[in-house]
């Protein structure tokens, strides 16, 4: 394998998140696309409608996280999920802006390339690291919620990333001499 087809492999990994969660920009709300008809497949299994969530369904579920709380804290309550929505659309904002730079540090020769790889490899490990969690490893935080499917993904996407954090060191390494 190539040095630039390396760079290239890491840069590509890398854009799938973005891809993934484009539309959560516009619409947090469209995550549910992913519940749907994406995790059904770490069941592993196809997607079901009789077991995918409505729109309704998904509003009345934030509804009801608001309503369990005593009425002095709602509006702590509708602040909590707010900010749940709106941090996921300046995530699915940042992969944006990881999109971009990896289109333009395409264009770029290996030598240029040196600080997108360092931040795409930082990223991979994190990524890494929080996918081995999610599968069960007790390190970096604590998610309260792992569902099964979500336990799955991180057995997936632990490897997915770890390979991503050495393709990113690799071509780090080249574009750095």
């Amino acid at each position: 394998m190539t040095e630039n087809l390396i760079s290239t492999l890491a840069l590509a990994i890398c854009m799938l998140p973005g891809i993934l969660h484009s539309l959560e920009v516009v619409f947090p709300m469209l995550a549910r696309l992913i519940v749907n008809y994406v995790l059904p497949f770490f069941e592993p299994g196809l997607p079901k409608g009789k077991n995918q969530m409505t729109a309704n369904e998904q509003t009345a579920m934030l509804d009801a996280a608001i309503s369990s709380v005593p009425t002095e804290k709602k509006t702590a309550a509708k602040d909590y999920i707010f900010l749940l929505l709106f941090e996921q659309r300046q995530n699915s904002l940042a992969f944006y802006a990881v999109i971009a730079g990896i289109i333009y540090g395409l264009q770029l020769p290996l030598e240029e390339r040196a600080v997108l790889h360092f931040l795409l490899l930082v990223l991979s490990a994190l990524f890494t690291l929080v996918n081995a969690n999610h599968a069960g490893i007790p390190f970096l935080g604590h998610h309260p919620k792992v569902s099964r499917n979500g336990r799955n993904v991180g057995f997936v996407f632990a490897p997915v990333w770890l390979v991503s954090t050495v393709l990113n060191y690799l071509a780090f390494t080249y574009a750095s001499t």
